[in-house]
């Protein structure tokens, strides 16, 4: 049983499952047709206010992109800061965990409260929350650094600048790929939480209206557009990405 034919599988029996609830409990549950409908109608005659969902998934996508660059330029920058000096991996190594700890509504909540409720901090919540997963794996990849082509560079006299370049970078790749297809997936989740607390545009931001217009279609319809994004955006396009850039190990 190949891949693709599992994913079908999977897809048709969640369709069919989404399908029988819709029938059972018509009010909790809209029919997949009829949210494909409302999805349409969102997108080509736009939301409350005139302006289109694909508008509100732009903004939610902007955050996330600004949010999860952030985010692995900081694990990058610090996972080999980490491998370089001891002093820096002993203070990462104890502070991590606790790091990893907070839950994601209170950072969200204590971000907006010191920065107000704007796009800069669910920016800076969606960072601070996501790095440390990141970190985690960037470190785990500078741990397996080959001890041997860290002597070598260094026997060869190699500045800084050629480090990066020739041995960490290369070496990290294949971290930087998966931690940047995990981040991707938290950051979507986490900025969507973000707007719902007080930001007036977004796909959390819809989510939230339609929840207190008790308008359970909408808020259906807005989640199930923002899932297809996120998985063919993973499906279609990192994946394949990440599969390119690393055909040469085959």
């Amino acid at each position: 049983m190949n891949r693709t034919y599992r994913f079908g599988v999977s897809v048709a029996l969640l369709l069919a499952g989404w399908v029988g609830l819709s029938l059972f409990v018509p009010d909790l549950f809209p029919a997949p047709w009829v949210v494909a409908a409302l999805i349409v109608d969102l997108t080509l005659y736009g939301d409350v206010g005139g302006r289109s969902a694909l508008y509100h998934l732009g903004i939610t996508f902007g955050r996330v992109l600004l949010a999860t660059g952030i985010a692995l330029l900081l694990a990058v920058g610090i996972g080999i800061t980490m491998r370089v000096n001891d002093n820096v991996a002993t203070v990462f190594e104890t502070w991590l965990p606790i790091w990893m700890t907070p839950p994601d509504v209170v950072v969200i909540l204590i971000v907006m409260v010191l920065m107000g409720f704007n796009t800069t901090a669910i920016v800076m919540s969606v960072a601070f929350v996501c790095t440390p997963f990141a970190l985690v794996s960037i470190w785990e990849g500078m741990q397996d650094l080959d001890p041997n082509l860290f002597e070598m560079a260094t026997t060869f006299d190699a500045d800084r600048r050629q480090m990066w370049r020739a041995v960490y970078l290369p070496h990290l790749m294949s971290y930087v790929f998966a931690s940047l297809r995990n981040l991707f997936g938290m950051t979507w989740k986490v900025a969507v939480i973000g707007e719902v607390f007080g930001i007036t545009n977004g796909v959390g931001a819809r989510i939230r209206y339609w929840f207190l217009q008790s308008n359970v279609e909408e808020v259906v319809a807005y989640a199930a557009m923002f899932t297809v994004v996120v998985l063919v955006i993973e499906y279609a396009i990192l994946k394949p990405l990440e599969q390119r850039a690393f055909a040469w190990r085959a």
